[in-house]
């Protein structure tokens, strides 16, 4: 009895499977199969698989849907642009610096309007400092001007 081996295939009914078909663990048999003789299908799917494949779909579903969008309303208001002061100092008192008031004035908007308010307030910032300077200079020339010609 010691010579006795075990059959090749290990299925509960003694039946060798069919050539070519291998049911998985706990699925029932892929439609267009014949079902095997002695393979009884199973119902449901073992706790495992079952929540593998909640998983899966929850995972599919969750990357199919858009993520939900939060609109946040911004009570912030535009700095000064300081655009008319820089235009006049730049006609009336010092020009070479006017000029460069000018173009801190008009980057302040731009910078506002593409979201960039911390840069639009050091632009204003930027733009109030040359127009003081100009005004400055321009009533220290002046001055001098006028002193010159008495």
């Amino acid at each position: 009895m010691t010579d006795q081996q075990p059959p090749p295939y290990d299925n509960k009914s003694g039946i060798p499977p069919q050539q070519g078909y291998r049911p998985q663990q706990g699925y029932p048999p892929q439609q267009g199969y014949p079902p095997q003789q002695g393979y009884p299908p199973q119902q449901g799917h073992p706790p495992q698989q079952q929540q593998h494949e909640v998983t899966a779909i929850n995972t599919v579903a969750a990357a199919t849907q858009p993520a939900p969008v939060t609109i946040v309303r911004t009570t912030q208001v535009q700095p000064n642009d300081y655009l008319v002061f820089a235009i006049l100092v730049t006609i009336f008192c010092f020009w070479p610096t006017g000029i460069v008031a000018i173009v801190f004035a008009a980057k302040v908007r731009s910078l506002f309007s593409s979201g960039d308010i911390q840069g639009a307030e050091q632009a204003s910032a930027s733009a109030k400092l040359w127009t003081k300077i100009s005004l400055g200079i321009g009533i220290v020339w002046i001055t001098v001007y006028v002193i010159i010609q008495l």
